[in-house]
């Protein structure tokens, strides 16, 4: 793949455009990720009041079947918000996105209960979920291609590791939230009405992120696309036929950081109260010092990736967490110690985030400007559809069906190491180890 032609348009940016670019772009994944925060710490609470509540486990079931089955809404958002932001923009597509997306949350917390309309209850929650999905299948390839259009040569790592750091500190937001009204509340009320609340908060979150995406300017390299008139004329044709094996490197690429997210950080809440026991406020503990080691760790691998590449930094926390997986589920389902629980559960985030703080830059280099939106969210969206969305039911089917509560490492430990041969057999040959954005 020719990668020699470098224009970093995003250098001659200034700083302050380039700061405001960033947070334009990450304020999408922070909504989302608040709110795939709250579902995940409310799980038990919606599976009680959208589900049929004589059997708990079914009711779990069915809540995290909900949560997989939006993620089939994934791709074809991606395709149709990918398609629009490499026609007419990352920045109008990106601002439609966060309408979707606030409006279909916000719309959660007004549903509603299965005692009032019965089987109506959870296709309605279904239907907001599909809707949040649709959008999330958007906001990944847009808000990387903006960022990484902006971002300077020799920084891309660094400021693309700031995508899920947005995601992982919506997960905290909606964690400490909950965790708040739950103790405010009695278990009642967080039944009755509590567990709306965290859902309406996402419309203001939504109107300040759709202002600050319409304050900015679309990104210098489409921009200059635009005026040269090389947008291409049907941008997911062009994917497929020309960028099918960057793709499929794409979706291998993605399996590490996907799988491990939702189900280290997103599945988490519900496996050490469901499995290890714990009560909220021990959960809370140990899902906020998880997060905030991911948090702290994206950064550093970010900036590591822009000295030894991208390619290695995914490739090393992939094999790290074949070794690892395994060894801490053990402990944390075993064990019966908060510490050892939560130093785990540090450990795992700090190595998914080697393999999600490189991920968003090395997508974006594998792909001329004319596609970048399309292919990555061709790549990016089916892999986390298919593997990572699902992981929540996986790990819970498979402690059900086999009685072993360790059975979800399996799953991961299987993502990872497809990961890594995807990398291997990749090789470095599309030129991502140099930080090239090509523009044709």
């Amino acid at each position: 793949m020719d990668a020699s032609v470098d224009l970093t348009q995003g250098a001659k940016s200034a700083p302050s455009t380039i700061k405001r670019a960033v947070i334009a772009g990450t304020i999408g994944h922070f909504v989302e990720w608040y709110d795939y925060g709250v579902y995940a710490y409310v799980a038990t609470i919606l599976a009680v009041v959208f589900f049929d509540s004589s059997d708990p486990t079914a009711g779990l079931l069915a809540t995290f079947a909900t949560f997989a089955l939006a993620f089939f809404a994934r791709p074809l958002g991606g395709l149709v918000f990918g398609y629009f932001g490499d026609r007419i923009g990352r920045q109008r597509s990106l601002a439609a996105v966060i309408v979707l997306m606030s409006l279909s949350t916000f719309a959660i917390g007004l549903l509603p209960t299965y005692r009032q309309v019965s089987i109506l209850a959870p296709l309605l929650l279904l239907t907001a979920r599909i809707l949040q999905g649709f959008s999330a299948g958007g906001e990944i390839a847009g808000a990387s291609s903006f960022i990484n259009e902006y971002a300077p040569q020799g920084r891309r790592g660094f400021y693309s590791s700031l995508l899920p750091a947005a995601s992982a500190t919506g997960l905290l937001l909606g964690a400490s939230l909950m965790v708040v009204l739950n103790g405010n509340l009695s278990k009642e009320q967080m039944i009755s009405w509590g567990w709306r609340v965290p859902f309406l908060i996402a419309l203001p979150l939504g109107i300040a992120g759709l202002y600050l995406r319409v304050k900015i300017e679309d990104t210098p390299m489409f921009r200059a696309l635009l005026k040269a008139a090389k947008a291409e004329k049907n941008p997911l044709k062009a994917s497929i036929t020309q960028e099918l094996r960057w793709i499929g490197v794409a979706f291998g690429a993605t399996l590490t950081y996907g799988v491990g997210f939702y189900t280290v950080l997103s599945y988490l809440p519900s496996y050490l109260k469901t499995v290890s026991k714990l009560n909220e406020a021990t959960v809370f503990s140990i899902t906020s010092v998880t997060l905030i080691a991911h948090i702290i760790a994206l950064p550093i691998w970010g900036a590591i990736s822009d000295r030894v590449g991208r390619r290695p930094i995914i490739l090393i926390a992939s094999i790290l967490l074949v070794v690892l997986t395994y060894p801490v589920f053990l402990m944390i389902a075993h064990s019966g110690s908060v510490p050892a629980s939560m130093f785990g559960s540090a450990v795992l985030a700090f190595v998914i985030a080697g393999g999600a703080a490189p991920l968003f830059a090395y997508m974006s280099e594998m792909f001329p400007t004319t596609v970048r939106s399309s292919s990555i969210s061709i790549g990016y969206n089916a892999s986390v559809m298919l593997f990572g969305g699902t992981a929540p039911f996986i790990a819970t089917y498979l402690i059900q069906a086999t009685g072993n509560p360790v059975s979800p490492s399996f799953y991961l430990v299987a993502a990872a190491a497809f990961a890594a041969l995807t990398l291997i057999l990749a090789g470095a040959e599309n030129g991502s180890h140099r930080s090239v954005l090509r523009q044709t």
